[in-house]
């Protein structure tokens, strides 16, 4: 995968793993880089987040998947 752009960054490694799984059933290649020393500091995660990498090509669509699994809870009237 070539000219990798930061669709998101997320707070924890299990949250983009469950986005990239999320793209990749809808055939867009992604990857996570994060900085928690191979999960030994998981706590890491926290202060410099998890970055869920997709190609170049495939921003535009991860994106807009992306942005239909995020809403706002509605409240009863």
């Amino acid at each position: 995968m070539s000219d990798l752009k930061i669709i998101k960054i997320f707070g924890s490694r299990i949250e983009a793993e469950i986005a990239r799984g999320f793209l990749q059933s809808n055939d867009i290649s992604a990857i996570i880089i994060s900085d928690d020393a191979g999960s030994m500091y998981p706590a890491q995660d926290i202060v410099s987040g998890v970055r869920l990498m997709v190609g170049e090509k495939d921003f535009r669509n991860a994106r807009e998947l992306l942005d239909a699994l995020e809403f706002d809870a509605v409240e009863d009237s």
